[in-house]
């Protein structure tokens, strides 16, 4: 008799599966943890097909749907999430990859903290405050440089009202409570959105944690500066309006970021090393500095914020 696995992965596939599935499958196979991968793919081209099913076969936690159609990316994870077995799901974008510890210690706080609904891990590429500053070109080099801050970090979480789908751990439940992902806003964008928007207005916790990174290379499903694709996002954000009024007020990225310095200055010495602080806080430091608003009234205060920060953060560890 086959045991539940402790999460189901999910990854909707489309093509290129040589620059995007297939590295990601790859990382995954380092992972020796008890989990299923469940890969949707969307009517692929017929050599992706053939990798994938090849795939299957190379990890027999893998469960392979072909769909004869695209549904999409809300309807690829629902129909791979109708497919899961465990209480636990990972929506994992295909353009990803995971170091071998990340997956485990997602499920492992996610099953400490019953409270939690949503978990996401730091990336370096999300575009908001689990985004951390990397240098290496190369998606091996920014993994490590991944490991090297995950090596800095001990017990730091924090909730937030936007957890990033490249990575996501959802409970199975709350999937189900909240009717998944909402399946006409077609081929993709702002159904993460519309998904997190939910989310926090049924009051549900979602958190991010700064000990576990996945790589993400981005824009792995669709091309940049394409017009289709800036149609889908206009469509789609109108869309979303339409159905939840103006919908979720995130503060920008930038300001997310300094949010996060706030949190290292506010550390407890007795309870965060501060070296590792240190190393944090020098990271989206230099992140801090790249993010630079262009309005001469938003630098004005986003300058004066950002030293106020630093200020603080410098005379709560000058003595450790």
């Amino acid at each position: 008799m086959k045991s539940t696995p402790q999460c189901s992965i999910i990854i909707i596939s489309y093509n290129h599966y040589d620059d995007t599935t297939g590295p990601c499958l790859q990382s995954l196979r380092a992972d020796p943890t008890k989990f299923e991968i469940i890969v949707v793919d969307n009517n692929s081209d017929e050599q992706t097909r053939q990798s994938l099913q090849q795939a299957s076969v190379d990890d027999p936690r893998i469960k392979l749907i072909l769909n004869p159609t695209n549904t999409g990316y809300a309807g690829g994870n629902n129909i791979g999430v109708s497919h899961s077995t465990a209480p636990l799901l990972i929506l994992l974008n295909s353009d990803t990859r995971v170091l071998p510890d990340s997956i485990p210690y997602l499920i492992g706080l996610m099953n400490k903290h019953p409270e939690w609904s949503m978990l996401g891990p730091i990336s370096n590429q999300s575009g908001n405050d689990q985004q951390i500053h990397t240098t290496a070109s190369t998606p091996e080099k920014i993994l490590a440089e991944g490991d090297h801050w995950c090596r800095h970090s001990t017990g730091f979480h924090y909730a937030t009202d936007v957890v990033h789908f490249f990575c996501v751990m959802i409970r199975k439940k709350v999937y189900s409570q909240l009717n998944g992902l909402d399946e006409e806003f077609g081929l993709g964008y702002y159904e993460d959105i519309d998904f997190n928007y939910r989310a926090t207005k049924s009051g549900l916790q979602l958190m991010i944690t700064e000990d576990a990174f996945i790589y993400h290379r981005g824009s792995g499903s669709f091309p940049k500066n394409c017009s289709e694709v800036r149609k889908m996002v206009k469509r789609n954000k109108r869309l979303f309006r339409q159905k939840q009024g103006h919908g979720i007020i995130a503060a920008h990225w930038r300001i997310k970021n300094i949010d996060a310095l706030e949190r290292y200055a506010d550390a407890s010495p007795a309870e965060f090393n501060s070296v590792d602080l240190r190393f944090k806080f020098r990271n989206r430091y230099t992140l801090a500095k790249q993010l630079i608003p262009n309005s001469p009234l938003k630098k004005f205060f986003y300058f004066r914020r950002l030293k106020q920060v630093k200020t603080r953060f410098i005379a709560a560890f000058q003595h450790y």
